[in-house]
Parts: C-alpha cells; sequence; structure tokens
C-alpha cells in the first residue's frame, strides 16, 4: 500500500523532484554549501493530503548519512518547513 497526497502537494513535490535532477542527476538527492542531502518520504497518510518526510545528510567520505531535519509539503501545497534548497525550488 502506498501513501496519498493532494494535487497540490504533488505539484509542490514534483518542483522539488526537478530541482533534484536539475542540481545532482537524481529525484531527491541536492548539494549545498559542500554538503549532500536526500529527502525521503513518509509513508504516512494525512488527512489534509500533506506529504511528510525525512531529510538526511552524507557526513565526510560519503558513505554514512544523518538525519539533518525534516520536512512537511501541506496539503495545498505550501510549505511549513523545509531546507533553504527545497523552498527556493517553489
Amino acid at each position: 500500500m502506498g501513501s496519498s497526497y493532494s494535487k497540490a502537494a504533488g505539484e509542490t513535490m514534483n518542483k522539488w523532484i526537478n530541482a533534484c535532477i536539475a542540481n545532482s542527476d537524481s529525484q531527491n538527492l541536492w548539494t549545498e554549501n559542500g554538503n549532500t542531502y536526500f529527502f525521503e518520504t513518509s509513508k504516512q497518510e494525512h488527512p489534509d493530503g500533506a506529504i511528510t518526510g525525512i531529510i538526511w545528510k552524507y557526513l565526510p567520505g560519503g558513505i554514512h548519512i544523518r538525519r539533518s531535519s525534516s520536512f512537511r509539503i501541506n496539503g495545498d501545497g505550501t510549505i511549513a518547513h523545509a531546507p533553504k534548497f527545497l523552498i527556493d525550488a517553489t
């Protein structure tokens, strides 16, 4: 079973995906200020159609990762919180 979300939230996510592809040729990975990050969406469904997930950061050497932050795209497509790179992509 997958997750479902609103059309508006999906449109915002598509902008993020396009920005990541332009930055790194990957759908969910980007490099900013010498650091590499990626996002992973949650499978949790939200009543308002939101999309939530975790931001991961690669540690020096590029092998290990650690949780950096989280994100939330509200059901209306607005961003409640996310890294600057993703906010700027919308």
